[in-house]
């Protein structure tokens, strides 16, 4: 078990990943209506929603390579301090182009705090509780994300501006939160001939384990935008109405919730790299189905198997990385963060085309992308082995100093 001090700094780090995503998902349903009654256009509101995504895309990478030399809670707190400006800029009377800006800055905010935060997990939590640990961040990023959207709704009952307000003001408290509880911050002191940063294309086992991550992410990036655009409209195609669509999102979390414990008791205890791929391979094929089928209770009940089976992708992948890395954690996530947020960019994309195309497309291409990043990534998880190089190969890697103690108490100095 962590010891005091780090379990209070992970609750703090849980329950601002809890706030920051009640507050992202409190603007979903919101924030297309509040730029229509701005008289943006259709197009113009594409943009602009997809903005913060493509500047997590270009910051997560930078993000974390600074993270790390910074310190993870001194990104968190600036990260998630930006987001809660620009959020509260938007009542703010400007042109409706320029809300543009405020998106990027919101996203640049979130780009510079998601890889200092599941960084720093991987700093407070020993190698073999670590998919524990992170089954906690999915969860609480996926409760988040449930109750973010029904209080951004009843909020709005007091005006559009309310929610943008209240989303700030959390983003600040979850900001305080990360200030008061992780009282040191974890900084990995590397050498001059180390600054370079990661080369994803290198042969140490470091780059060859944050590169296969970063595939496996791609595929999965790739599948989340294209649902994420076509999924509402599948339903209609249903003849399925606003509330029971609402629902169907509702009943693909819940699942993948309730699911996540285990998911992380698993990753804890089975070979990691198999627990990540088979949840990828298994989920992407489920999603070919949809089409074939006419009956949305049917829908609803696979669309909760789906999400069980997801729910064990996370917490292995994140610990198998962490566990393979030795230091720059916030980098590693940086990039695999990017590489997801690129890819999921890219399906939003094409994902309204694909389903010009046909209903079934968008789904096709979806499975059949996850399944091929997944088998790209065998041979390296195969050659990389099923866990992290043993503690002295660590201590010998030359430019590098690593030990537990040794992050405590360069963490004592920053903090």
């Amino acid at each position: 078990m962590p010891a005091t001090s780090h379990r209070a700094a992970l609750i703090g780090i849980y329950t601002a990943i809890f706030v920051s995503s009640t507050g992202i998902g409190s603007l979903l349903p919101v924030l297309p209506l509040y730029l229509r009654e701005r008289h943006a256009s259709f197009a113009l509101v594409g943009v602009i929603v997809a903005s913060a995504l493509v500047a997590q895309a270009v910051g997560q990478w930078p993000a974390g390579r600074l993270a790390d030399r910074i310190g993870h809670r001194e990104m968190m707190v600036v990260g998630l301090t930006v987001a809660a400006v620009a959020s509260v800029a938007f009542v703010l009377p400007l042109p409706v182009e320029w809300l543009i800006v405020l998106r990027v800055a919101q996203g640049l905010g979130f780009a510079a705090a998601t890889p200092a935060e599941r960084a720093a997990v991987g700093d407070l939590v020993e190698p073999e509780e670590m998919g524990k640990a992170y089954a906690w961040v999915s969860g609480c990023q996926m409760a988040g994300f449930i109750a973010g959207p029904a209080i951004g709704g009843l909020l709005a009952i007091f005006g559009r501006s309310a929610v943008f307000i209240a989303t700030g003001v959390a983003l600040l408290l979850a900001a305080l939160v990360i200030a008061v509880t992780l009282r040191w911050s974890v900084r990995k002191v590397v050498a001059a001939t180390g600054t370079g940063g990661l080369n994803i294309f290198g042969r140490t086992r470091m780059e060859s384990a944050v590169r296969t991550v970063a595939i496996i992410s791609v595929g999965l990036g790739l599948l989340i935008g294209i649902y994420d655009v076509i999924w509402s409209l599948y339903m209609r195609t249903l003849n399925a109405s606003d509330p029971v669509i609402g629902i169907s999102f509702t009943l693909f979390a819940l699942p993948f919730l309730i699911a996540t414990p285990l998911a992380g008791w698993v990753a804890d205890r089975w070979d990691r790299r198999w627990v990540a791929i088979g949840s990828v391979i298994v989920g992407s094929l489920i999603g070919p189905f949809y089409p074939f089928m006419r009956d949305i209770p049917l829908v609803m009940v696979v669309g909760a198997g789906e999400a069980t089976t997801w729910a064990f992708n996370g917490p292995a992948m994140n610990a198998y990385l962490m566990d393979a890395v030795p230091d720059r954690k916030a980098e590693a996530q940086g990039v695999v963060g990017t590489a997801m947020s690129a890819a999921q960019a890219v399906g939003s994309v094409v994902g309204g085309a694909l389903f010009g195309i046909g209903v079934g497309a968008p789904f096709y291409v979806a499975g059949a992308a996850g399944v091929l990043f997944a088998l790209l990534a065998v041979p390296g998880l195969r050659a990389l082995g099923p866990s992290a190089p043993a503690a002295d190969e660590r201590n010998e890697q030359p430019g590098h100093e690593w030990s537990r103690a040794g992050e405590r108490e360069s963490g004592a100095d920053a903090g």
